[in-house]
């Protein structure tokens, strides 16, 4: 008996030291520099040229009669590099992005310039940094508020140089603490047959050319909605599928982009950072805006992070077989010799330091960014190392993490909005000094990720604000995101197959008769809360001299259609009755004259 014993144990340990060998060897392969694709792309021309700000994913908000102060670099090489010191001859407009209303142009007061550091890309606005111009333009009282696409020339070594933004001003009625604002996550614009052997994603959402059509039926909600502006919280693509699809769908993403008719703050996820053929993070900053920057709202701040510092050889994906990622996909900020102490800050950490020591004020303040740094229960996960048996795959364990909680609970931050797990999840923690506590929001995807049955569904957290404080981030039951679709199961298991009815709609039907004009518009709600919606949109005659009847909902505003005399927009705020799962309810609008 002893010496079977002794032979049971010998083959144990053989074994044991066998799968160490195997898992050694496996994990030495998957982190070798072999199959990686490639880093040698051609980028295309950049979108954001002379003019740096305000961008498509870092807008301007404005009030009519305010000034906007545009920041434009000039200290590109050449005769217009050399002159750029004596630019003059400032000029801009506004036009707005509404299709409808695109023939408009606003022309803007010119008020002022000066060279100065960039204050809108700290990475750029730091001790020594280049100067870049600060030019001040007026905007006019009667401007409607509206998101504009912005446009800028000025005269620089005796040449007239143009440039423009699309999507880049927001005129909004107001400035004070009272706002809505919709968050998305992890987006995920991909191809067709993107799945791999242990990666299923669904075509669901993907028109046969590979058009994100799921997208433009969240924006179409969003528009619908209208909130004051969208947080979309990083990993608009994929890019880990095939040698070169990064770049593909990055300009899907940027076009179903314009759809939105609200301003859109960006941040970058992982997915956006990674390496396939270009570097995505050298692509955001050349058609974006900045990897981390904020921004205010009345008197409220809200700060937006890059947690994606990884070097590049670690965001090159790789292909092995069935391992198609980059080395490190988790979260990391880089900058603390020690996480506890602020006295070791650089980079990012020493420049979030400082913009919320100079907002301590704020009535609120929001961090947004990728990688939460608490979920779930203040584990933390989305900085962590994976195990995926048999082998252990080092795709995390970034540096980070507990500067990002002590910043937050030293400055007073009211909430911190992440993604990347695909999971709505909510929590806190208290602040240092015991007043408070930070609220940590994690929330699910917009696509439909591998589909099948899923303990999530494609969703969007809807934000109110009153008073500087937010009063309602969550749908029903405190924690879950607002569905996208009908028959979603909050804190439960979804068919993300058979998801096929929006859970928001609003669908015309114009008649006329003679001299008589009228529209029924039918709103169905699927929701299990009444919606308030503020971004229906209807094009119609002019009004008579006894104006419009309009039953069901508020009209707010009429804008003229430039180009087409006796044609208006008009925008109107209707409140969605609640409806159930597979029983919508129906608000019906009438506007006759």
């Amino acid at each position: 008996m002893v010496p079977f014993s002794r032979k049971a144990a010998r083959a144990l340990l053989v074994l044991a030291l066998v799968c160490v060998g195997v898992s050694g060897a496996a994990l030495s392969f998957l982190h070798s520099p072999f199959f990686r694709y490639a880093a040698d792309g051609e980028y295309p021309a950049p979108r954001i040229d002379e003019l740096i700000w305000p961008t498509v994913g870092y807008p301007s908000l404005v009030t009519p009669g305010e000034e906007l102060v545009v920041e434009v670099d000039l200290s590109g090489g050449g005769e217009e590099g050399a002159e750029a010191e004596r630019a003059s001859g400032w000029r801009a407009s506004i036009e707005p992005s509404r299709e409808e209303l695109a023939a408009l142009s606003i022309e803007l007061e010119p008020v002022g310039a000066e060279l100065a550091p960039s204050r809108r890309w700290p990475c750029r606005g730091g001790e020594g940094g280049e100067a870049v111009w600060h030019v001040s333009f007026r905007v006019p009282e009667g401007a409607p508020p509206e998101l504009y696409d912005l446009r800028l020339e000025a005269d620089v070594g005796g040449e007239r140089i143009a440039d423009a933004q699309p999507h880049a001003v927001a005129v909004m009625e107001d400035d004070d603490d009272d706002f809505t604002f919709i968050t998305l996550a992890d987006v995920h614009v991909h191809e067709r047959d993107n799945s791999s052997l242990f990666q299923r994603q669904t075509d669901k959402g993907i028109g046969e050319g590979g058009e994100p059509v799921f997208l433009a039926e969240a924006a179409g909600q969003v528009n619908l909605i209208r909130p004051d502006f969208v947080l979309v919280l990083g990993d608009f693509v994929r890019g880990q599928r095939r040698p070169g699809e990064l770049l593909s769908e990055f300009e899907s993403f940027y076009e179903a982009l314009m759809q939105l008719e609200v301003p859109a703050f960006l941040l970058a996820g992982n997915h956006d950072g990674y390496v396939n053929e270009i570097d995505g993070k050298r692509w955001y900053e050349d058609n974006l805006g900045p990897l981390y920057y904020s921004f205010d709202v009345g008197g409220c701040h809200f700060t937006c992070l890059d947690t994606y510092q990884w070097p590049e050889d670690d965001r090159v994906v790789m292909n092995k077989l069935i391992y198609m990622e980059p080395r490190k996909w988790q979260g990391q900020v880089l900058g603390a010799e020690d996480e506890g102490d602020p006295a070791t800050y650089r980079g990012q950490l020493a420049w979030l330091e400082g913009d919320l020591s100079a907002h301590r004020g704020a009535p609120l303040k929001v961090m947004a960014l990728h990688h939460d740094p608490y979920t779930p229960e203040g584990k933390g996960y989305s900085y962590d190392n994976v195990v995926r048996f048999p082998a252990y795959l080092g795709a995390g364990g970034g540096a980070g993490r507990r500067a990002l909680l002590g910043v937050a609970s030293r400055h007073g931050v009211d909430v911190v909005f992440g993604g990347h797990q695909h999971r709505d999840w909510v929590g806190s923690v208290p602040w240092e000094d015991g007043a408070g506590e930070t609220a940590y929001s994690c929330q699910t995807c917009v696509y439909f990720g591998p589909g099948g049955v899923a303990d999530n569904y494609p969703g969007y957290r809807l934000v109110e604000v009153e008073d500087g404080g937010i009063t309602s981030l969550a749908y029903l039951d405190g924690v879950s995101s607002y569905p996208f679709y009908d028959g979603s199961v909050p804190g439960g298991e979804t068919d993300l197959d058979s998801l096929e009815e929006p859970a928001l709609w609003a669908l015309p039907n114009e008649s006329v008769a003679g001299e008589a004009w009228s529209c029924r518009i039918e709103v169905g709600n699927y929701l299990g809360e009444s919606m308030e919606l503020a971004g229906i949109a209807l094009e119609a005659p002019s009004p008579p001299p006894g104006g419009y009847r309009v039953e069901g909902a508020e009209l707010y505003r009429v804008a003229e259609i430039a180009g087409e005399p006796g044609r208006v927009l008009l925008y109107l705020r209707a409140q969605a009755g609640r409806g159930a799962p597979g029983d919508a309810a129906i608000t019906t609008i009438t506007v006759s004259f």
